[in-house]
């Protein structure tokens, strides 16, 4: 039953990992994120090493696969592994915070496909409720190519958070924002679709071109969570700092 258990666990967490790498995000950023990852740790690895000695100094190792034990090579593949989940989080982060970088990712990493702008059709501005409160934008757009219109209907173009916990008028508000931003982008003809030469029903769309819109960022909303958690472990830590300082005076 321990092994069943921990097997859905497993198939769980990896599950998870799939959709996050492949479906939420581009598969592109784990790429850059192995390559950023390698390289530092052929740079740490010898600080990696002596850690690993200093911990397992005293360990008594019953295998060992090459001369090597078999527990420092675990600990060198969860370094790894850590290493590669801290820089996976930055580059997601980093793209997320900037609509003008992953633009520019995208055309770098597609230079055959055709840039165009295209006829925004119809666009609307909703609300997502729930603990993770957004506005967000559903728009339809259309374009020519090769004498032929193609149109696709885009689901959550563009999101706008809230920092703090909002009642209903504060999210009347944010939704006014972000139609009014999007009314300001659509102005400019600031929107483009990037499409595929030999098949235009391969598209991508990008709304906005900004080097940086912390709000339409879902990390915006995670930082009031994290305030409160270091918040807290703050208060924990004085507290628990002020009771052993009483202590020692008594």
């Amino acid at each position: 039953m321990k092994i069943f258990w921990k097997l859905m666990q497993w198939l769980v967490l990896t599950g998870f990992m799939v959709v996050f790498v492949f479906v939420i995000n581009s598969y592109r950023y784990m790429i850059y994120a192995i390559i950023v990852a390698s390289v530092l740790y052929f740079f740490l690895r010898k600080i990696i090493v002596n850690r690993l000695n200093n911990r397992y100094r005293s360990t008594t190792v019953r295998y060992e696969v090459n001369g090597k034990s078999m527990t420092e090579q675990m600990g060198k593949l969860s370094s790894f592994a850590v290493l590669l989940a801290v820089v996976y989080f930055v580059i997601v982060s980093v793209f997320s915070l900037s609509p003008g970088l992953k633009r520019k990712e995208f055309r770098m990493t597609h230079p055959n496909w055709v840039a165009v702008t295209p006829t925004i059709l119809d666009l609307s501005c909703n609300i997502q409720g729930g603990r993770m409160k957004y506005a967000y934008v559903d728009l339809e757009y259309q374009f020519a190519a090769h004498g032929q219109s193609y149109s696709q209907k885009i689901q959550k173009a563009e999101k706008r958070y809230s920092f703090l916990p909002i009642g209903r008028k504060g999210l009347e508000k944010m939704r006014a924002e972000l139609l009014n931003r999007v009314s300001q982008k659509k102005a400019a003809k600031e929107y483009v679709v990037f499409y595929h030469p030999q098949d235009p029903g391969k598209q991508k769309f990008f709304l906005s071109n900004d080097s940086f819109y912390l709000k339409g960022a879902w990390l915006y909303d995670l930082l009031f969570v994290y305030c409160i958690l270091l918040s807290g472990i703050a208060v924990i830590i004085f507290s628990f700092s002020k009771g052993n300082n009483r202590m020692n005076i008594s």
